[in-house]
Order: C-alpha cells, then sequence, then structure tokens
C-alpha cells in the first residue's frame, strides 16, 4: 500500500481554525514569528499536518493525527461559541478548553508511532525536503517530529532564519539561549543609548512609551513651518487618536514654527489628515 493519508483525509475545518487562532493575538505568537518577520510564513499547525498526512499511510488512526496535531478539543465548537459571543455580549472564557495546538510538542511514544507508521510505507527512516523552505515553517515542525529535515532556499536571509530556527537550537539545546541572552543585552545597551534621543521618555519611569508613530514632515514654503503627514490621525478602532496643535512661534519665517501633539479618545476630536490624493 502506497497511498497516503493526506490524498484520502485532513481536518480541513479544524485545522483553518487553529491556524487563525495561532495568529489571533499579536502579543502572543508562536516564537519563531519572533525571530525575523517573513512575509509568507505558513502557520506551524498546518504545516505539521501537511508533513504527518504526506507520511502516513491512509488508512492511519485519524484520532492519534488530531491528538498528534495538538488539536485536543473542538475548535469549531469554540468557534461558535465565540461568534454568539459577538452576538451577545456575554464573554465567553476559554471556548477551547485546551491550548493553542501549535504549543504542543509531540511525545517520545507518539515520534515512535509516526516511524512505525512510516515503515508500513516502505520508509525505514522517513526524511522531509522542503526546497523553498522560507521561514522556515515546514522545517521546524519536521524537525520537532524527530525526522530527519532538509530546508533550503535562495534568499539568505531565509537561509538563516531556517538555521535559527531548526538547526542550531537542536544542535546546540540551551547554551545557545544563554549566548543569546548575551549578545541580545549587549545589543540592548549600545542600541538604546544610541536611539534614546530620538525616543523620549517624559514620564519615565511612571509612564513608558513603547509605541510611536513615524511620520514624514514638509516646511511649509510660505511660514517656515514644520507639518508632519498622514492621510487620517487614526491610532485606534475606539476612536484613540492625535489631534494636532500648531505651534506658532514668533510668526512666519520663524524657523522653530512646527506641530506638536495630544493623544485623544474620540473620533471627532481628531485632527483632519494633511495628506490627501497621495
Amino acid at each position: 500500500m502506497t497511498r497516503r493519508l493526506i490524498e484520502d483525509w485532513l481536518p480541513i475545518a479544524a485545522l483553518g481554525e487553529e491556524s487563525v487562532r495561532e495568529r489571533r493575538s499579536m502579543t502572543a505568537l508562536p516564537p519563531t514569528y519572533y525571530l525575523h518577520v517573513w512575509w509568507a510564513r505558513r502557520p506551524l499547525v498546518a504545516s505539521r499536518a501537511a508533513v504527518l498526512a504526506s507520511l502516513l499511510p491512509a488508512d492511519a488512526d485519524r484520532e492519534k493525527v488530531i491528538h498528534l496535531l495538538g488539536i485536543h478539543g473542538d475548535p469549531m465548537k469554540a468557534k461558535r461559541l465565540m461568534d454568539q459571543a459577538k452576538r451577545t455580549g456575554v464573554r465567553v472564557e476559554d471556548p477551547y478548553g485546551y491550548s493553542r495546538a501549535f504549543s504542543y510538542l509531540p511525545t517520545r511514544n507518539e515520534r515512535d508511532w509516526l516511524l512505525s507508521e512510516a515503515a508500513r510505507l516502505g520508509m525505514a527512516v522517513p526524511s522531509v525536503l522542503d526546497p523553498t523552505a522560507g521561514g522556515g515553517s515546514i522545517p521546524f515542525e519536521a524537525a520537532r517530529l524527530g525526522l530527519s529535515t532538509l530546508g533550503n532556499d535562495l534568499n539568505p536571509v531565509a537561509s538563516l532564519i531556517e538555521r535559527a530556527t531548526a538547526e542550531w537550537p537542536f544542535t546546540h539545546g540551551t547554551a545557545l539561549q544563554a549566548v543569546l541572552a548575551r549578545i541580545g543585552s549587549k545589543w540592548r545597551e549600545q542600541v538604546e543609548g544610541r536611539l534614546s534621543p530620538f525616543f523620549p521618555q517624559a514620564e519615565a519611569p511612571d509612564q513608558v512609551d513603547t509605541t510611536y508613530v513615524l511620520a514624514r514632515t514638509v516646511r511649509c514654503p510660505h511660514c517656515e513651518g514644520v507639518v508632519p503627514l498622514s492621510p487620517n490621525w487614526r491610532l485606534a478602532s475606539d476612536g484613540t487618536g492625535v489631534r494636532l496643535i500648531q505651534v506658532a512661534g514668533a510668526g512666519p519665517g520663524d524657523k522653530s514654527r512646527c506641530v506638536q501633539f495630544e493623544i485623544v479618545k474620540k473620533d471627532r476630536e481628531q485632527s483632519p489628515g494633511t495628506v490627501s490624493g497621495g
């Protein structure tokens, strides 16, 4: 028998919901996402599913597959509960009832089961090759499954991401973490010293500003005033935004003329955009 599981079955709905869940929180993404921004990074749970279903025979135990994927509940039921909460306004605590699928590390027994099932297809030591690995999701998940893994990409940035994601941690273990912490601390110390004049912390330590908006500026040819450019000054959907405050200085010709700002909480309090039509 050579027919693979991926030819007959995949829990598409559950994988879709778990893939959305994986990226739903911008502050709790999979750790690999914070290594480097990559524009075509594939969801980890979907990558693991593709690898598994390509190596398993069509009659493999589907319940074991779902558990190995890290789906330990009913994600579609959770989605319905969240949709209901949006309609009713009644919050549902932990609708999933289990951790996000990508955070699950397969056990040794599960990895041994995968190898035994692959052996039924004539693969004594299955290997996974991703010739265009990009952000490294597929090699990363293949390595987590304990498989012989090969990844490649023509882009040197992608190649470096793959090494740092799927090779060095498995090769060097926690020793790599200690080196990264030491280098990172030194790098932060040097960089903060150079950037601090551009990101003032007027209210520190009581208030630490962590978010800045970059706006290009032009100097008015008639009055010398410096004007920041933006099509709108909205910061959040709840009405939070920017109101611009003109600083006139001594009048036209004074190069100290500029625009300052304050944060407001309502749409109607925001200043109109200073750019239109491109």
